[in-house]
């Protein structure tokens, strides 16, 4: 029960607003990057970028930043989705609708994500022919925890909102 707990309350976690900075502790900022415009990803390089952080085994935690080849974002769902995109800083689950546009699920492709106020995810494939459950890769609690691939429930899926990333390139 308490693996359970813990789980639930950091995904519902990364709901909150936190700037490209994460606060730490009391009074402590762990300083995630900066990188200005948010660029042009194409949808293969969305993936590798999320990949890169699952070969790393990217430990979970708000409060954390994980540096690599592509930049310095905040170790949670949002950060996660900001960095496989090439945002200019990290996000929040709330702020990725500010560069993005809201698809018809039956359009989601690779690189477009699954979101809710709680928690974000990279769509990378469908799993079924239906087109009900959606493989996914993911950053989610508890802390310390490394971002998977894996496959969500058709149950799973409907309660979030496909998304697109504006500046995503086909290809």
């Amino acid at each position: 029960m308490k693996t359970l707990i813990t789980v639930v309350t950091a995904v519902l976690a990364c709901t909150t607003a936190i700037p490209a900075a994460a606060q730490v502790a009391a009074g402590e900022i762990a300083a995630c990057g900066t990188y200005g415009a948010d660029r042009t990803t194409s949808r293969s390089e969305a993936q590798a970028r999320a990949q890169s952080w699952i070969d790393e085994r990217a430990a979970y935690g708000q409060g954390r930043c994980h540096s690599n080849r592509y930049g310095s974002y905040r170790s949670d769902c949002s950060g996660f989705v900001s960095m496989a995109w090439g945002l200019g800083v990290s996000r929040n689950t709330s702020s990725l609708g500010e560069v993005s546009v809201q698809i018809n699920r039956a359009d989601l492709q690779p690189g477009d994500v699954l979101n809710r106020s709680s928690h974000a995810a990279l769509f990378i494939r469908w799993a079924d022919a239906a087109r009900t459950q959606p493989v996914v890769r993911e950053h989610t609690g508890p802390n310390g925890a490394a971002p998977v691939e894996r496959t969500w429930s058709a149950q799973t899926a409907s309660a979030y909102t496909p998304i697109r990333y504006r500046n995503i390139a086909e290809g």
